[in-house]
């Protein structure tokens, strides 16, 4: 299922590559909103799998798959690995801490993956781009971006749930 996740992931991302490369290069607080985009299978997939850092197995064969076809190459990967470990590494946190994880723990796990996507996105920022406004529209991106993720990807599994597709998990 993983590898099922992962294979849409990564047409996901061929398909929106275009208009991210364009974003990233001209306004990247737009990017940062954007690109969140590629966080919504692996949040999907670690929250119907239910199974600890399934979202970054899901970033890791999207990253695989797509590495040939983006102008990143295999510096996707991290790229990706950069927004999908953080979160799992907080969910995990939250699960051997309190047990079972709450609604407020996915979103601190998709907060801290936006952090450190930020962090990873600053030394890729051209010169005319670190600027107060670009830097906090950035940052205000990414965070935006990986809660709307966080979103999209709760919605879908509530509504395969609905539909019986999957069982819920306790887990989740």
């Amino acid at each position: 299922m993983a590898a099922a996740f992962g294979a849409i992931g990564a047409l996901l991302l061929l398909a929106v590559t275009p208009i991210t490369v364009l974003l990233a290069a001209t306004f990247p607080p737009a990017y940062a909103l954007a690109a969140g985009v590629h966080s919504i299978l692996p949040y999907l997939a670690r929250r119907l799998l239910a199974l600890p850092f399934a979202a970054t197995l899901v970033a890791l064969i999207v990253g695989v798959l797509s590495s040939a076809s983006t102008p990143l190459g295999v510096l996707v990967i991290v790229s990706l690995l950069a927004g999908a470990l953080p979160f799992d590494a907080t969910l995990a946190l939250f699960a051997r801490v309190r047990g079972r994880l709450r609604r407020f723990d996915w979103v601190l796990a998709s907060a801290a993956s936006a952090v450190v996507l930020f962090l990873v996105s600053l030394p890729v920022f051209s010169p005319e781009h670190v600027t107060p406004f670009i830097l906090i529209g950035a940052f205000v991106g990414r965070l935006l971006g990986q809660l709307g993720a966080l979103g999209i990807a709760w919605l879908i599994a509530e509504r395969v749930w609905r539909a019986g597709i999957r069982r819920r998990s306790d887990a989740v």
